[in-house]
């Protein structure tokens, strides 16, 4: 069992994540329900289902910005139910999200927007100095290098085409040196050749460094195609948890009941 006095992560922490019987609701609406869920560390898990379904939710509970009203969420050894708001900022500082919007200030540079992914671990002054001469320069560039964009650092980010942004967005990540990255949708605003480069960066990525990784998307082909686990979501309810292997035609139908049918590869 995890601990629940929510010590500095490892990387070893069996699993990264655990959700015992979670549920969230979100104004009125009952968002997710009697979620149970574990990720082992260096696990790339797929997440679909129809809009709606409570993917966004299930990222929320795993980055401690949504809190569970039901069960518990262990992320990183520490129990965010009922923990310390600075024992859950502790945890967040090693988790990346990655969000469909990119999240940028789009007047800054790139090398600052990089920054922001390490403003946790900074104290208040070197944050406020790094607005007027950004610090870590060196360490932001190496980022921006690893996802293919070092000559953009000191670029204004609004000027970035879209598939660029992400990738600032990313580089972002990169420099918190997280144990698990949670990506809510990060290729729904891209065209389908810069989605596609975007979640091979993030798999290429997370090979590479051993990190974590889960990924809700729309595109159930590329969920399929790429990831060695599938979780289906559908009216905030688990309803598959599998290798795309063990997923038929039926089960895809099944999770889009009322929504289009979509193809499986």
């Amino acid at each position: 069992m995890l601990p629940d006095s929510c010590a500095d992560p490892v990387a070893e922490l069996q699993p990264i994540a655990e959700l015992r019987a979670a549920g969230a609701v979100r104004g009125s609406v009952t968002a997710l329900a009697g979620i149970d869920l574990r990720i082992a560390p260096g696990e790339r898990v797929a997440v679909i289902g129809p809009s709606g379904a409570g993917k966004s939710s299930l990222v929320g509970l795993l980055n401690g910005t949504v809190a569970a009203t039901s069960g518990s969420v262990t992320v990183l050894g520490c129990r965010f139910t009922g923990a310390p708001g600075a024992a859950i900022r502790r945890a967040q500082r090693r988790i990346g999200t990655v969000h469909q919007r990119f999240d940028l200030v789009e007047q800054l540079s790139v090398v600052h927007n990089v920054n922001a992914g390490r403003l946790g671990g900074w104290p208040v002054w070197k944050a406020l100095l790094s607005l007027v001469a950004p610090r870590g320069v060196a360490e932001a560039r190496a980022a921006l290098d690893r996802v293919g964009i070092g000559a953009k650092v000191r670029q204004r980010a609004g000027d970035l085409s879209g598939g660029e942004q992400q990738r600032v967005a990313i580089a972002r990540v990169l420099v918190q040196r997280p144990l698990l990255v949670l990506a809510d949708e990060p290729v729904a605003s891209l065209d389908p050749a810069r989605g596609r480069e975007v979640i091979d960066l993030l798999l290429e990525l997370s090979g590479e460094l051993g990190t974590t990784l889960l990924t809700c998307l729309h595109d159930v082909g590329m969920a399929l195609g790429s990831f060695e686990r599938v979780v289906g979501l559908r009216a905030g309810t688990v309803v598959f948890d599998r290798p795309p292997s063990a997923l038929s035609d039926g089960d895809i139908r099944d999770l889009y009941a009322f929504a289009a049918p979509v193809p499986h590869p």
